[in-house]
């Protein structure tokens, strides 16, 4: 059943792949935008310049949806097209490392660009969503990155994951705004502790899984230099870190005034964004060059930390100085 619809799956890629060498460069712009990197992009735009409390939504439902989606993938541990035929990943720039199920473009694209649907509620735009969803959906199937159940099966768990934070949305919110500073930190910390656990076990069972040999065989072929390493915590322990950072920044500037992230001239938005980067940089990739990477105790630790820092400063520390600095606003 399965080697049936991967078949299938891989003929439709090698289609798409037929259609022409103009395709390559849309299929890559649509994949971009279900890219996590994007998403780390568009959330400090919202929060720095155009609306903090829905950057911060954002930003909750991209690492929610991404902690889900990396679970999942290790619970069914199903191969990617290129691990079944290597030729399948060639058009690709860069591979993937996690398994296929479900494709994490497909859902993390449904889910954050679902959520700017509902917040917003403009035909016109729902219409955009819908196709940029499918378009990026299309694309991890041309790009020989996902079989077309991967992409149903994303898009079936971030319709999931919407409806659930859209509905459940008000009444976490009411809880929160009930604690306490402390407890409400202490809450996040531990959801994000729960998460990064329950990757753990289900990366200890089966004891002894390995990979197919086969599917190690084929992705060599296709990717020589990339070895398959898709049993890890680390893309979990990034998620919840950053998570747990964002939304620690979140109720600590609460308690320093807030941030009106629709304040200042423009040249007073650009400079923030400018600064704002600086620091996820500073962050991000200057610890990132200092701090082991790897899969043991120490490297685990240093991630959350660093990760921490990068949220933290995206929610909280960033708009504080921004305030200072008087190139914007507190809350009114």
């Amino acid at each position: 059943m399965l080697e049936t619809i991967f078949q299938q799956s891989i003929d439709l890629t090698f289609w798409l792949q037929s259609l022409g060498a103009w395709l390559a460069p849309v299929m890559h712009f649509f994949t971009f935008l279900g890219n996590e990197e994007f998403y780390l992009f568009v959330m400090p735009v919202f929060l720095w310049v155009i609306d903090y409390r829905l950057g911060f939504k954002l930003g909750v439902m991209l690492l929610v949806t991404s902690g889900i989606n990396d679970l999942v993938k290790m619970i069914f541990r199903l191969p990617r097209p290129y691990w079944v035929d290597p030729r399948a990943g060639k058009v690709a720039a860069a591979p993937a490392g996690g398994y296929g199920l479900p494709s994490g473009h497909s859902q993390t694209s449904l889910s954050i660009f679902g959520l700017l649907a509902t917040e917003f509620k403009k035909r016109w735009l729902t219409i955009v969503v819908v196709f940029v969803v499918f378009m990026v959906g299309l694309s991890r199937i041309y790009l020989g990155e996902h079989f077309y159940t991967d992409v149903l099966g994303g898009w079936a768990l971030g319709g999931i994951v919407l409806f659930s934070f859209v509905k459940l949305a008000p009444a976490v919110s009411t809880w929160f705004n009930q604690r306490s500073f402390g407890a409400r930190v202490g809450a996040v910390f531990a959801y994000s502790l729960v998460m990064i656990l329950i990757a753990a076990v289900i990366v200890a069972i089966p004891q002894g899984y390995q990979l197919p040999q086969e599917w190690v065989d084929n992705a060599r072929l296709a990717y020589p230099e990339t070895p398959l390493e898709p049993l890890t915590l680390s893309s979990q322990i990034t998620s919840a870190a950053t998570l747990f950072g964002l939304a620690l920044g979140y109720f600590w500037l609460e308690g320093q005034g807030g941030f009106n992230a629709n304040s200042g001239s423009w040249w007073q938005r650009a400079l923030r964004f400018l600064i704002g980067l600086v620091g996820v940089a500073l962050f991000w990739m200057g610890l990132g060059e200092v701090f082991p990477d790897g899969e043991y105790l120490l490297s685990w630790v240093l991630r959350y930390f660093r990760y921490g820092l990068v949220g933290f400063w995206i929610a909280g520390l960033s708009p504080w100085i921004f305030v200072k600095l008087k190139l914007g606003k507190a809350a009114e």
